[in-house]
């Protein structure tokens, strides 16, 4: 490697190492905001629930902490607003104006509504904090009943497009970086209905059968006795039938149209070599190709070989 090459990777190195250090400087004071102090539901009293998972939506309440209760790394002071979504944060759930939704921090733990706020408080939490209450939202349509709770900086949400304090649809994930928390409330179960009672058929009242009238009898009619015949009575003569002559001769039999002999409709014979002809010839014309390429290129090379020899 020449002095030239040399200086030139040494000055691209140089570049390379200006770069990372003004990405580093730029994106430190960021990761060091986002991390400090936390957020967590607890109940009205401050006392945490077993795995997040309250009996009914109004027993949840936000908190600061765990580790802003006495262990320092507190929220930084200050007002937030706070939502209430689905587990994604794509679907809000909270239902009432974003201006009602807003906490105030003070030493690092949540002291309980400030500014607009006006949810309900709870009556006691770590280090001198106050809870507030997350109700009214909707359900979540996530199956498994979870939910997910975010505060974000007053200043932060204020700052974005679209911001009004008075919107009941305005999520404010779109463009802030928030401090959450997931909790879950048991699903309600689903009351058995209660069968209807069966009524009781009232029987159809028996009717009285009415009794057939007795028909009068008609007497018969006496029959007129009826003289028998005097005189003989020659007997009728019985006529032989004529005999049908027996037919002569002999019934010559019927002549059947001979059957048309079907061609045969087998194709194993001479005529189906023509296409296993054919296949052979483009196998055949591929492999000349094959070749005819091999001794084209060649010639190339070597030529491209002396050449090199005389340099």
């Amino acid at each position: 490697m020449t002095a030239q090459k040399r200086s030139r990777a040494s000055r691209r190195l140089g570049w390379l190492v200006v770069v990372g250090l003004a990405l580093s400087a730029l994106l430190w004071p960021a990761t060091a905001v986002a991390a400090t102090g936390a957020i967590w539901t607890s109940l009205s009293n401050g006392a945490t629930v077993n795995a997040n998972i309250y009996d009914a939506k109004q027993d949840v309440y936000l908190n600061g902490g765990p580790q802003n209760c006495g262990n320092g790394g507190g929220l930084p002071d200050g007002l937030y607003y706070f939502q209430v979504t689905d587990p994604s944060g794509a679907t809000l759930l909270s239902s009432d104006a974003l201006k009602f939704r807003m906490v105030s921090v003070s030493g690092g733990v949540i002291a309980g509504t400030g500014g607009t706020g006006n949810h309900n408080e709870g009556t006691g939490g770590c280090n001198g904090g106050t809870p507030v209450q997350l109700m009214p939202y909707d359900d979540t349509p996530n199956n498994g009943g979870e939910y997910s709770v975010d505060m974000a900086p007053q200043a932060d949400v204020e700052d974005c497009a679209g911001f009004s304090a008075n919107s009941t649809s305005f999520n404010f994930l779109d463009c802030t970086t928030s401090k959450n928390d997931n909790f879950k409330v048991k699903l309600a179960a689903t009351p058995t209905p209660t069968p209807a009672p069966t009524a009781t058929p009232t029987p159809a009242p028996t009717a009285t059968p009415t009794p057939a009238p007795t028909a009068t009898p008609t007497p018969a009619p006496t029959a007129t006795p009826t003289p028998a015949p005097t005189g003989s009575v020659e007997p009728t003569q019985t006529v032989n039938p004529t005999a049908t002559p027996a037919p002569t001769g002999s019934v010559e039999a019927a002549t059947a149209t001979p059957a048309r002999t079907l061609p045969s409709t087998s194709t194993i014979d001479g005529s189906g070599n023509g296409p296993m002809n054919d296949g052979w010839r483009v196998v055949l014309l591929a492999l000349a190709g094959v070749l005819a390429t091999a001794l084209l290129l060649t010639p190339a090379t070597a030529v491209i070989r002396k050449d090199d020899r005389r340099r």
